[in-house]
């Protein structure tokens, strides 16, 4: 009972953000695009994966304004909130995007040349289960996208974010089921701040690419 009234509070969070955030995705969404180029290494990550109409593509809690808009590909998005973001926007006919978990993937084992993760670990309930998915549905020598925020130390948050991840507890997670291929650090701006304008950060992203 706790559990559910833990997740419920979570995704209430989560669809008041995107309710407000859709209009604004609409409008600034070239600014999107720019920030992912500029704070999220985009192009250095299209370079590395080589995406074409055939890479077949995966993100992991995928919202609204995911990055499946701004790549080619089998594009795929799951979501546990998928059906009432539906109702917000209409997705581009070219994404596939269906209600999961995080935790429970509905696709095959290796079925994804690439997995997008982004600012998605510390929203949900069991990050270790996540990586565990993600690993079991990318195939051999495919890429793994991964974008979180991190601390210098752990405090507690709020309901849309349960977890505070360190960066040595994002390493841990990935250890011994990946190849890193390249890492970045970022200012943690945020989407809906940048794209008002707002460059102002008080903390750092990691974007790590890395390989199975």
């Amino acid at each position: 009972m706790l559990k559910w009234i833990f997740t419920k509070r979570k995704q209430t969070a989560e669809l008041k953000f995107q309710r407000e955030w859709v209009k604004e995705f609409q409008i600034y969404h070239e600014r999107v695009r720019e920030y992912w180029i500029r704070y999220r290494h985009l192009e250095e990550i299209h370079s590395i994966c080589g995406f074409e109409e055939s890479t077949r593509v995966l993100d992991v809690g995928c919202g609204i304004s995911s990055v499946l808009h701004f790549i080619p590909g089998d594009r795929y998005g799951i979501d546990p909130l998928a059906e009432e973001y539906q109702k917000l926007y209409s997705y581009p006919a070219a994404l596939t995007i269906q209600k999961a978990d995080a935790e429970s993937l509905p696709f095959a084992d290796a079925f994804f040349d690439v997995v997008f993760c982004s600012n998605v670990l510390d929203h949900i309930n069991d990050p270790g289960k996540t990586i565990e998915e993600i690993v079991r549905v990318l195939r051999p020598k495919g890429y793994f996208i991964l974008t979180v925020e991190i601390f210098t130390q752990k405090h507690k948050r709020d309901p849309a974010h349960p977890h505070c991840l360190l960066k040595s507890e994002v390493e841990q997670l990935i250890s011994g089921r990946f190849e890193k291929v390249s890492e970045y650090e970022s200012p943690w701006i945020g989407l809906h701040n940048y794209v008002k304008g707002n460059c102002q950060y008080w903390n750092r992203e990691l974007i790590l690419i890395v390989r199975k």
